[in-house]
């Protein structure tokens, strides 16, 4: 049974009549072995973990297997700190269910990208070449784009995109004199980009900025390994913080949905903490996404309900009373 049943809202005014966006949480990153991830985000990348113990396998709940629809699988997280980013790198461990590795490309809409600011990019790369991690760049190497910033795309143990980016010159940062990355961001791949936006912004509230027309880039299709594409980037600052949120969108090029179902290593999801689950999950349904979890309402008490964008990106909606 779907969480909550009720009346369509219009669209113009989903977000007034429904519950509030308080904030960013995490990024969400499925995982098929936590042990081994771990190993590449601590040991190479250098992130903090939150907790230095990585916990042991327990079994789900009905509570929490109806939020992630994996009934008779047990699960394990653990989250990284990632300095002046806004939110927290979140992975997750399903075991004793069906999963399907999964790996999209670029230019597929529902994929996403962790980007990593990083103050020495040659030494970043080389340790995460070092733990293995597969080049996605065209050559290779790092490409200069405009003002000398520069970046390369590299896979993560699971095949998530992660851009390493070094600013020039560096921003100023919060981040320890001995971490390597001093923040992040994250972007999303986008089948329509005005959907999107007004999806995010009349549901959610977020202050959205539209990107230039669609526009050749050759160093980018280089950096993210997609050839011939034409690309329309925009971005939107989420309410509560200063977090920006990018929404890549392509032309030219064939594309495909990548919507991993939450369990499958390689799956990625974003949690907002909110003050009505039910009520958004409901308005994210109304505008054209869709409601994943299962079980009875949430009602006033804390829970979280896991709903897909018109993208068939994942996300959790967190309500904490």
């Amino acid at each position: 049974m779907i969480r909550l049943v009720v009346c369509l809202l219009a669209a113009s005014t989903l977000f007034a009549q429904t519950g509030k966006l308080l904030g960013p949480n995490n990024f969400i990153h499925s995982v098929a072995d936590i042990d081994k991830s771990v190993s590449f985000y601590r040991d190479a990348l250098g992130l903090e973990l939150k907790d230095p113990a990585v916990p042991m396998p327990r079994y789900l709940n009905d509570a929490l297997s109806d939020l992630t629809n994996t009934h008779g699988a047990s699960f394990r997280a653990v989250s990284f700190k990632i300095p002046d980013a806004g939110f927290d790198l979140e992975l997750t461990e399903f075991t004793g269910v069906d999963r399907t590795p999964a790996q999209g490309r670029n230019q597929d809409p529902g994929v996403a990208s962790l980007v990593l600011t990083v103050r020495n990019l040659d030494a970043a790369l080389a340790a995460a070449e070092k733990a293995g991690a597969p080049i996605v760049t065209t050559g290779g190497a790092p490409i200069t784009l405009g003002s000398g910033n520069k970046s390369i795309f590299i896979r993560d143990p699971d095949g998530m995109f992660i851009e390493l980016s070094q600013p020039n010159p560096l921003p100023a940062t919060t981040a320890p004199a001995g971490s390597n990355v001093i923040g992040g961001r994250f972007a999303t791949t986008v089948k329509d980009t005005d959907a999107t936006l007004k999806f995010y912004k009349d549901v959610f509230g977020f202050d959205v900025k539209p990107g230039a027309a669609f526009a050749s880039n050759p160093p980018v299709s280089q950096l993210v390994d997609v050839p011939n594409a034409r690309f329309r980037m925009s971005r939107a600052v989420l309410p509560g913080s200063t977090l920006t949120w990018e929404f890549v969108d392509y032309e030219g090029v064939d594309r495909k949905p990548f919507n991993p179902p939450i369990p499958d290593p390689g799956a990625p999801a974003f949690s907002l903490r909110v003050t009505d689950a039910d009520a958004l999950a409901a308005a994210v349904k109304s505008a054209g996404g869709e409601i994943v979890s299962v079980g009875p309402p949430l009602g006033k008490a804390a829970g979280s309900i896991f709903v897909r964008d018109p993208n068939g990106f994942l996300l959790e909606l967190i309500q904490r009373p």
